[in-house]
This record gives C-alpha cells, structure tokens and sequence, in this order.
C-alpha cells in the first residue's frame, strides 16, 4: 500500500471505531508482497510483506486469532471495534525499532485476552493466574476512587514465558529478556484481571486501552510467585465514555515491589 492507499484506508477504518459494535466480520487477505484487513470490501490497513512487515502481519493474525493465509488467499475473523483497534494499531508500528515488539506485546495479549471471552483466559493464563471465577462482575460506574482489585497471584512458567515471546514475534527480534519474565507479560496478567472482575468480554463493553507506563526494579524468574494489586485512581465520565486509571503494584514473596504499572482504560457504551 502507497501512502494515499493508507491514508484512505485509515480514514475509513476510524470511521468505523466511531461506532463501537461487538460483530465485525473482517477479511484477513494475503496479496503479492502485501497483507491487508478488510471489512465489506473497504481495506482498513495493510503492511507490506519487508522485514518489518512481516513482523506486522504475524502480529495481526494472532490478534484476530488466525493465521496468515498463503499468497492470494484470504481468512475471515469476527471482531468487536476494540479489539480492531487493537490490530490498526499494530499495523502502525515499526518493528525494525525494537520498542515495537513490547507495544505489540501487550496489544495482542489484550486482543487474545478479548478473543477468549470471559475472563476465561488462554489456557497458558489460566495456569498462571489466579481469578475467582465466581466473583461477580463489578460496575465500574459503581466504584469508587481507590477501590482495590485484588490481589491476585502471577506465576509464569518458562514454557509460558518462552511462548509470549513467539507470539508476539520476540524470536526474530534482539531480545535481552530471554530466560526471564518479559515485564509486559505480568502487566498483561494484571489488564486480563480488569477484564474479568469488570464483565467487559461476556458483557460485550468495548474498550480501549489507551495509555501505559511500567516501572521494572527487578527481573522476574519463571516459575517465580508474584502477587498484584490494582488501585483504581481515577474514575470519569466524559462525553459518554468512562475513563479510569488503574494503578498496579507487583510483589515478590518477601513483599518487596519488582513492578509497578499505571493503565488508562476508556471503555465505551455499546450500541
């Protein structure tokens, strides 16, 4: 794609998040050098097959929960506007910058956490997390300024840890984190906690993930215990939507802090 194509195909593509929906039936198609996202037939974004590209497109289809189909197929998947958000966002990044590969990271957990609906994470997130499946949704509107979430408790195996990185296209990228917990993958835990106690899949809210900073002290090892704990900050609405900060402190088992994470949320009412 030139850049008027993506220009076009931007405009068009934001133009459809402005109306938040749960089913969007998208195309994921593989052309000569080029993989593209389409919705009826209007292309939304696209990435040329380069070595960043590549990247891109491995990114966007684990997103969708697919894979990249050969050359001159396609493959369709059904997505609500936040989690194409989530995958317009990754078709930005450059991942000749090693930076992208963490932002990309956290997006397709978001979007996998948002394909499995429920609070019923991956199988991988299940072992390692700990949720109360029986706890009932919260209202966000409900909750006041400094609610707590939590805690919970993280623990990622090597396997586990090892296949984040794959996913997200860690491999094929300068990794310093080998043989450690990528610090966007205890994040990731604590955003897919949100999720359940908030009801934002089974209750088909759409969201957005609109910002984050993370603070490291200290690498965390596989298969090493780590407990979170989430302060909501702030709560407001504006101009129909609620926007929250959540702030997140990780612990080790000597109660010492090794993360701490701070998340804005916008999540917006369903038509």
């Amino acid at each position: 794609m030139n850049k008027e194509q993506r220009d076009a195909a931007r405009d068009a593509a934001y133009e459809l998040l402005n109306t938040p929906r749960s089913h969007l039936r998208v195309t994921l198609q593989h052309t000569t050098g080029a993989v593209t996202v389409a919705y009826q037939e209007q292309t939304l974004t696209g990435v040329e097959l380069d070595k960043s590209g590549v990247n891109a497109a491995s990114a966007i289809a684990v997103a969708l929960g697919v894979s990249v189909p050969p050359e001159g197929e396609s493959v369709e998947a059904m997505v609500s506007t936040g989690l194409l958000y989530r995958v317009l966002a990754i078709s930005d990044l450059d991942f000749n910058n090693p930076v992208a590969f963490e932002l990309a990271s956290n997006l397709v957990d978001e979007a996998i956490s948002m394909q499995r609906g429920s609070g019923a994470l991956s199988d991988a997130w299940q072992a390692a997390v700990s949720l109360d499946a029986n706890m009932p949704a919260l209202n966000l509107a409900d909750l006041p300024v400094g609610h707590i979430f939590g805690p919970i408790t993280i623990s990622i195996t090597e396997a586990q840890a090892d296949a984040y990185r794959s996913a997200t296209g860690g491999d094929t990228a300068p990794d310093a984190l080998a043989g450690i917990v990528h610090p966007l993958q205890l994040d990731a835990a604590a955003i897919a906690n949100l999720i359940s106690a908030l009801g934002i899949v089974e209750n088909r809210i759409e969201t957005v993930h609109a910002g984050q900073q993370l603070t490291v002290h200290r690498a965390i090892q596989p298969g090493e215990t780590v407990r979170c704990t989430s302060t909501l900050k702030s709560n407001n609405l504006r101009r129909g939507s609620r926007w929250a900060n959540v702030q997140s402190t990780f612990t080790d088992a000597k109660g010492e802090t090794v993360a701490e994470s701070a998340s804005t949320l916008i999540l917006l009412e369903d038509d």
